[in-house]
């Protein structure tokens, strides 16, 4: 299995680094392009992306900065982007300074951590407008948020696990129908990947048994490599499904390590480790972030509703580059193919637990 060197201890600095730098709140400038976007109304946009935490995740908020930088530079918005850092007692005041700024119109925040934040905010700072994503907020007129089904996306992931544990073509696979799924932590949005995990395991095989564990946090990546190694060493999981952004990093390499198989999540972690990390669970994040700005650059955003992104929509899927068509067996991706199909068309019906 060919291998790609991505230590712990690597994944330690760069979080200490980020943190340091995030303490104040760390600000990206994102640039400008020639040609300005307005939002709609006549206003040229100038956004800022609040980061509840620190970017190097190599997943979410990586992608939802990439989504930013394409705003930038094909619509013509002013940007930047500022990371909150890990402490969440922080995130309220740095979020409030700045949209109590009068710097930005636009304000682009997610996950469900920062859901009852940005309503209040919204309430008392009307004029601003927030893109939320990953969570949906309904009936405030300021709003307009998006959630990505990940139900749908981890029923690919989990389907796509149960395919491997059972192959007798990949030679990290064991006799043991055994998966497993590393969270960050134990909340709904994150039981909803699994859940959609459990359910796309037991289409292909009822007999699959899922492990999962939970981290406490996004960053601890040594935790998340522990959590793996167990799963691995006690309960024989040949393939570990990482829902756990930055401490999901150490899933990654503990799988590597061990010589099985895992799973990335939200951005294509496929060449972090190829051969090992055969597939990633994509949410379309940076997409979906341009399409709003698009829409608000028409005047057609949907302020005040929200909208959920499923396998239909492009909002999640999983990543077939160049080494997963080196490294998957032909057998799993024919029958990949036809249960993505069963999905887009509605054959499949994945619950959510949200």
């Amino acid at each position: 299995m060919k291998t790609k060197k991505f230590s712990v201890v690597g994944v330690i600095f760069l979080s200490i680094a980020l943190l340091l730098s995030a303490c104040g709140g760390k600000n990206t400038n994102n640039g400008t392009a020639p040609a300005p976007s307005e939002t709609g109304g006549g206003e040229q946009i100038s956004a800022v992306y609040f980061v509840n935490s620190t970017l190097g995740d190599k997943s979410f908020f990586d992608s939802a900065e990439a989504g930013m930088k394409r705003a930038v530079k094909e619509l013509g918005i002013k940007a930047k982007t500022v990371e909150g850092g890990t402490n969440q007692a922080d995130w309220a005041a740095s979020l409030e300074s700045l949209v109590s700024s009068g710097n930005y119109n636009v304000v682009v925040v997610g996950t469900s951590q920062m859901k009852d934040i940005t309503i209040d905010l919204a309430g008392r700072y009307p004029d601003v407008k927030f893109i939320f994503f990953d969570d949906t907020i309904d009936g405030v007129p300021n709003i307009y948020s998006m959630l990505y089904s990940q139900s749908e996306g981890s029923f690919l992931a989990g389907a796509f696990g149960a395919l491997v544990t059972t192959s007798t073509e990949l030679k990290g696979a064991n006799p043991e129908k055994v998966i497993g799924f590393v969270g960050g932590m134990d909340i709904p949005i994150i039981n909803d990947f699994k859940s959609g995990y459990e359910q796309g395991a037991h289409y292909v095989d009822k007999d699959v048994k899922v492990v999962a564990s939970y981290v406490g946090d996004f960053s601890n990546a040594p935790k998340g490599k522990e959590l793996t190694m167990a799963q691995i060493n006690s309960q024989k999981a040949d393939i570990v499904f990482n829902v756990a952004s930055a401490a999901g990093l150490g899933t990654l390499e503990g799988a590597n390590e061990k010589g099985v198989y895992s799973i990335g999540v939200d951005a294509n972690q496929n060449p972090l480790y190829p051969g090992s990390v055969l597939t990633s669970m994509l949410k379309n994040v940076d997409q979906s972030i341009f399409r709003a700005f698009e829409l608000m650059q028409k005047g057609e955003l949907k302020l005040g509703s929200s909208e959920v992104l499923g396998m239909k929509e492009g909002g999640v899927g999983l990543s077939k580059d160049e080494l997963y068509e080196q490294h998957v067996p032909q057998s799993i991706k024919d029958k990949m193919v036809e249960i993505e199909d069963k999905l887009s068309k509605g054959e499949i019906t994945v619950k959510s637990s949200l």
